[in-house]
């Protein structure tokens, strides 16, 4: 994973129960934080020294190109792969085990669209104030947390309505934020510009982001055209929103 490097990329959990299991580890570097990669390995090869494990329990291969990658899941003494990011980038991974003269397991953390369904009393409720979180929780690290809740099923009417403008007047208080790669923020703008490009999709707040930085949008639309365009419920990376709204609980 990119979005934490710290936490869950080179001695993340995919490392941690790895090595529980009592399987050696070959992490392949990722090419957005080559240094705060190498800094993390060099902790985990100094408590491989002062415990005496054996050396070749863990390493860590740096290299920008997906060629890396590719070579390391098809090498006979890899015997599982554990990725985290993109559908599309899972699934070539994916592939690459299954074609192997002896297939190999997969394990796979791909995308993070996480809807949230809001149920009509709560709504009616506290409508506001979910809005208002919810429009935290989507903007909150630009955006680049796997706990995105980037689509939000709500009832028509007025308590729905009241959810969508809460929403909408917390987002335009969020800054500029920066995000973490040129390639993370390529894909927001690209996201975002699904979005624009679909009818009856209807702009709630649309910002424009330059560079690596990113502002938040918030969209709406309702359950029949989301459920007839499978683009619309794909991830947008960053701080995104779509509001799908729902004639009843059956449609729910």
């Amino acid at each position: 994973a990119s979005n934490f490097p710290l936490a869950f990329s080179t001695a993340g959990g995919d490392t941690a129960s790895a090595l529980a299991a009592g399987c050696p580890v070959v992490v392949k570097g990722h090419s957005a934080h080559p240094g705060t990669g190498e800094i993390v390995a060099e902790a985990i090869h100094a408590a491989i020294t002062k415990t005496g494990v054996h050396p070749g329990t863990f390493s860590l291969i740096q290299g920008g190109k997906r060629d890396v990658g590719q070579a390391l899941v098809q090498h006979p003494l890899i015997r599982a792969v554990g990725f985290t990011g993109s559908l599309g980038g899972g699934r070539a991974l994916f592939d690459l085990c299954a074609q192997r003269p002896e297939p190999i397991p997969f394990f796979g953390e791909l995308g993070s669209v996480n809807p949230m369904f809001l149920l009509p009393e709560a709504v009616k409720a506290r409508g506001a104030a979910i809005g208002e979180g919810w429009a935290a929780s989507l903007t909150m690290g630009a955006g680049q947390f796997c706990t995105n809740p980037g689509i939000a099923v709500v009832e028509m009417g007025e308590a729905g309505d009241a959810f969508v403008r809460a929403a909408a007047e917390a987002l335009k208080g969020v800054t500029t934020q920066c995000m973490l790669t040129e390639g993370i923020a390529d894909a927001y703008k690209n996201g975002k510009q699904r979005f624009d490009t679909r009818n009856p999709v209807r702009p709630v707040l649309t910002t424009e982001s330059e560079g690596r930085n990113a502002s938040p949008n918030l969209y709406e639309t309702d359950a029949e055209t989301y459920l007839q365009d499978h683009a619309l419920g794909e991830e947008v990376f960053g701080p995104l929103g779509l509001v799908v709204r729902v004639s009843g609980p059956d449609e729910m």
